[in-house]
């Protein structure tokens, strides 16, 4: 750094400003120039050494008398010591008044001859002063500072995102191969069974055609045999040549067909119309983008713009529905348990018709979608029934368990299970289990009753309503957070999130859907009793086109509020 000020050494000689170089030494020289970029003070023999050095000889240098201090303040002087962008060499040492802009000598030649209000900025810290909105800048700015670091967050974590989109792509890919595999297996089969049908045809004829001829061929001998043998034997001779000469008129015409037939054989023809698709196509598939926005939380209470009821009861039902649980499939229909007829339904909320049912073991309580193809549902028989939620819906694995299961919920290979009680499971897909939990970190029981359980994205935690204990929080390993509860609630049963940070929580007895916010705070009541409703089983919502769906207890209809 600097040093400038009353510097005493060797010599009895005070100055006002020392040689920095010089004082090192412990030598004592007045200073006559002052380096901006190196900060330092330089005598006549220093500044001279200075300049013959290629890499300072753009440094700008003050005379003393820019410097010099009749009170002998050791301060530096308010000089610039940034460089210009565009001329390396310059210091930003001008101001442009017209254009708010600080610039180099260059810059004011090259941009700025037109402008009347161009000086030092030594000149306008003289006239002006000291800034007095150096702190708020440095606000604003600490402040974008934390945005772009916000926003460097949210890239880490979307290129994290699109590494694992490849993965899954790559993973699609392959099973789409395999589906082609397949069935160009099953065509391979299928002219592999052409050709050995044919075969076996086209062998069984010339088989057929060979043991004629060769019995004809014994036949024929024994006329020749029987020829030669007669002897003297007139009688015998001409019995012998009658019939050698019948079979010779038969055989002769049997030989003669067969002898003009065309010769018989077969071949292969690839169909030209796989072999045209296949060089058409450039892959296997396309590669779609697609853009998500980013969330933001709904901080507001949502408004009801429009509600309406569909009956859910279709003909081969023998008893009044009582839908116990609904979700939404990756195409947005509407999945269903139908607890008292047994059968987990599929609606379309384009049609407003049940498109798809499926028959299940037991009474089925919860359902939860773990894929695009594939929903699993809680039975009153304890298992997990899962079903193919395809074109054609249908029963595939189960997975059978040691107690009671009511709700489920799915997230990255793990199943959330609620036995309607006091226990709380984790299980992965296929059926291990991994925790149990029904107490929290002080050893209290959390729950007197759950129902449902949810998953949601948007905060990465497990929520499940409980009869007493209102909304209870986990993590997404188990472990218990916090409760809520409130007096709008009564018997929390349903609960679903919008993907926005808010949750819908539905009260059995109170008969009303509450929101709860990102912060876990109340937002207030969404559906109350003045809807007529009777008592709420369970909830689901929609995100695109923020339809929220309930089931009441005991109903052949499902009840939708069109949100905003």
């Amino acid at each position: 750094m600097a040093s400038g000020g009353l510097h005493v050494h060797t010599s009895d000689e005070i100055f006002d400003f020392t040689c920095s170089p010089c004082a090192e030494q412990n030598k004592n020289r007045e200073a006559v120039r002052y380096c901006v970029e190196c900060q330092d003070y330089y005598c006549q023999s220093c500044t001279d050494m200075h300049k013959m050095f290629p890499a300072m000889r753009g440094h700008k240098l003050l005379n003393k008398a820019d410097f010099n201090s009749s009170s002998h303040q050791p301060s530096l002087p308010p000089v610039p010591t940034e460089r210009c962008n565009n001329h390396k060499t310059k210091l930003i040492d001008m101001y442009c008044r017209d254009h708010d802009e600080v610039c180099c000598t260059s810059c004011v030649a090259e941009n700025h001859r037109s402008c009347d209000s161009v000086t030092s900025i030594t000149d306008v810290i003289k006239k002006s002063g000291a800034s007095k909105g150096t702190d708020a800048l440095m606000q604003e700015l600490n402040t974008l500072i934390n945005v772009c670091l916000e926003i460097k967050t949210t890239k880490e974590t979307d290129l994290s995102e699109i590494d694992l989109a490849k993965e899954v792509a790559l993973d699609e890919m392959k099973k789409h191969r395999k589906e082609l595999d397949t069935l160009l297996d099953e065509l391979e089969n299928a002219s592999k069974t052409k050709i050995e049908n044919e075969h076996k045809n086209l062998s069984d004829e010339s088989a057929e055609e060979k043991q004629k001829v060769t019995e004809y061929e014994s036949r024929l001998q024994k006329r020749v045999s029987a020829l030669q043998s007669s002897g003297s034997n007139e009688a015998q001779r001409f019995v012998s040549e009658k019939l050698g000469h019948k079979d010779l008129v038969d055989i002769s015409k049997v030989t003669n067909t067969i002898s003009r037939e065309k010769k018989t054989s077969f071949e292969f023809h690839g169909d030209p119309k796989l072999v045209q698709v296949f060089s058409e196509m450039e892959s296997l598939g396309e590669v779609q983008r697609h853009v998500k926005c980013r969330t933001v939380p709904v901080k507001s209470l949502y408004q009801i713009k429009r509600i309406y009821e569909q009956n859910v009861n279709i003909p081969i039902d023998k008893r009044t529905c009582n839908i116990l649980s609904c979700c939404f499939d990756d195409k947005g229909n509407l999945l269903l348990t139908d607890n008292e007829n047994i059968s987990v339904k599929r609606f379309n909320l384009q049609t407003k018709s049940v498109t798809g049912h499926c028959s299940v073991p037991d009474r089925p309580k919860d359902v939860c979608c773990v894929n695009k193809e594939e929903a699993a549902v809680c039975l009153h028989n304890r298992s997990i029934q899962f079903i193919s939620i395809c074109d054609q819906m249908k029963i595939t694995r189960q997975v059978e368990l040691d107690h009671p299961c009511w709700g489920i919920a799915y997230n990255e290979g793990n199943m959330y299970i609620t036995d309607g009680d006091k226990q709380f499971y984790i299980y992965n897909l296929y059926g291990k289990l991994i925790k149990v939990i029904n107490h929290d970190n002080k050893g209290k029981a959390i729950f007197y009753s759950n129902g449902h359980v949810t998953f949601d994205r948007y905060s990465g935690k497990v929520y499940v309503p409980d009869f007493s204990n209102g909304l209870v929080y986990f993590n997404k390993e188990g472990t218990y957070i916090s409760s809520l509860t409130d007096r709008i609630l009564n018997t929390a049963v349903g609960v679903c999130s919008d993907g926005r940070g808010s949750l819908f929580v539905g009260g059995y007895c109170s008969k009303n859907v509450i929101q709860v916010g990102a912060d876990g705070q109340i937002l207030g009541e969404v559906v109350g009793k003045s809807h007529g409703l009777a008592s709420v089983c369970s909830v689901c919502f929609y995100e695109r086109q923020k339809l929220l769906v309930l089931t009441i207890n005991k109903s052949d209809k499902i009840h939708i509020f069109d949100l905003k």
